[in-house]
């Protein structure tokens, strides 16, 4: 039993080998459904979708970390996103940057410290989705 399973996850891993440009692009667009309202975590950023227009997580997020006790030196917004970095007490840089995917959806992608800190993206995060939730209650 135990040499049959080996053999099939030899044989799963020499198929996603060869196929993997096309496993990467099921993979992608599985995850297009799915991924609004869930988390995402890409080389570093945690990655969330947000079903509002760019001025309510804009403020949701801006609040966030103020609620986090996080100061911002960096605000730069535009029709397309924007950008907020911010410093933490222990000197840890936090960067926020939102990306519009359509009118009403908006990727926020959180990255704390140089290589990315999970913890505390997921912590980051979730303040801003309680932010958000707080100003659209059926979002």
């Amino acid at each position: 039993m135990e040499i049959q399973r080996l053999v099939l996850t030899l044989m799963l891993c020499a198929l996603l080998t060869t196929t993997s440009g096309c496993a990467v692009l099921i993979a992608g667009a599985a995850g297009v459904g799915a991924g609004v309202g869930t988390y995402r975590y890409i080389e570093g950023d945690l990655k969330r979708d947000y079903m509002g227009s760019l001025p309510t997580v804009w403020n949701a997020t801006l609040e966030a970390l103020e609620d986090l006790d996080i100061p911002t030196n960096i605000e730069q917004e535009d029709e397309s996103g924007g950008l907020i970095k911010g410093i933490m007490h222990d000197g840890t840089k936090v960067s926020v940057k939102l990306k519009t995917i359509s009118d009403n959806q908006i990727e926020v992608g959180v990255r704390v410290g140089l290589f990315g800190d999970r913890e505390h993206s997921e912590l980051v995060q979730k303040k801003i989705t309680s932010r958000f939730e707080k100003q659209y209650p059926s979002a």
